[in-house]
């Protein structure tokens, strides 16, 4: 048999033809589930916020104490609770540090803490409970980060439950 370039060539390109056609598959499922996948939660989320306006609550848990995991104390008052039971995840958001937080870890906090925010806000949350564990620079942090968003209500840890302490409100000045 005379095997000749031509031939190996024809072979070579047919063959490129059919693992270029197998190998677009997963990369046209994958775009489409990006461009179209995200577009109609998006929809799905526009539609309820405007059907319900003050109706989409979002917790947010800054874990900065090393040594201390309180997502499992979160959680468990969550579950407690009529209506922040039925938060789902894609409304849950962490901002979680397994070591000391030092004065040069502001920033990188700060940058997460803006990020995790983002989130929570493409998510349409219009109340975020606040649950907080760390030193106070990191509360006062959160604070700012927090102040021009949706509004916070914040919660305290008392005696092995958490505690409504009321709403995170700008200070008025005194007259």
């Amino acid at each position: 048999m005379n095997f000749g370039w031509e031939t190996f060539w024809e072979v070579l390109g047919r063959t490129s033809i059919i693992v270029g056609l197998i190998l677009a598959i997963p990369v046209f499922w994958t775009w489409w589930q990006v461009v179209f996948g995200e577009r109609r939660q998006r929809r799905r989320w526009i539609k309820e916020i405007s059907r319900q306006p003050g109706h989409r609550p979002g917790v947010l848990i800054i874990d900065l104490l090393p040594g201390r995991n309180i997502e499992a104390n979160v959680k468990r008052h969550l579950a407690k609770d009529e209506v922040l039971g039925n938060i789902p995840e894609d409304r849950i958001a962490h901002v979680k540090r397994m070591d000391m937080f030092k004065p040069s870890d502001v920033a990188e906090y700060a940058r997460e803490l803006r990020n995790v925010l983002r989130r929570l806000q493409d998510a349409g949350v219009d109340v975020i409970h606040l649950f907080h564990a760390g030193p106070d620079v990191s509360a006062l942090i959160a604070g700012a980060e927090l102040s021009n968003g949706a509004r916070v209500l914040l919660y305290h840890y008392e005696q092995g439950e958490y505690h409504t302490f009321g709403p995170l409100e700008p200070l008025r000045s005194i007259s």
